[in-house]
């Protein structure tokens, strides 16, 4: 049983991302925090930065970044040593390639595993998509969490 029903994570790994036709592989990192609602669901939300260098028409490499605060539900199932989760929702992007600029709301979704004990320290490793506009990411990231 949690003490507190927040917890606090941060994950990090690598990318596919996909940029009007172009594709490139980049990087994520994120910071999120979870409120349980019980022992099976949660509302999820936390600040994302992906970047990735994709080239443009001409073949020349660019910088792209987007940045990312989502809003999804999670439904856990318990496992012996932690849960496999399901999240779906949306999320705020604000997505900037080369010179062009580019915000509004997308889609995310993910499946994961997490090992943990239930209060302290956790593990998990995650599979995400994401859709931000012109841009969608297929990621594969590990994290680590502190649940209260």
């Amino acid at each position: 049983a949690l003490i507190l029903p927040i917890s606090v994570g941060a994950d990090a790994g690598i990318t596919d991302v996909k940029y009007k036709g172009r594709s490139a592989t980049g990087y994520f990192w994120a910071i999120n925090g979870k409120l349980h609602l019980n022992d099976f669901t949660s509302i999820y939300t936390g600040y994302g930065e992906t970047t990735a260098d994709i080239p443009d028409e001409n073949g020349v490499d660019q910088d792209f970044t987007s940045t990312s605060i989502p809003l999804a539900l999670q439904v856990n199932i318990p496992i012996v040593l932690g849960d496999v989760y399901v999240r779906g929702g949306g999320n705020y992007y604000d997505n900037t390639y080369a010179m062009e600029k580019e915000d509004g709301w997308g889609l995310l979704g993910a499946v994961g595993i997490n090992l943990s004990p239930g209060i302290g320290p956790g593990l998990a490793v995650e599979l995400t998509y994401r859709d931000a506009g012109s841009a969608e990411t297929s990621s594969i990231g590990v994290g680590a969490s502190l649940n209260f």
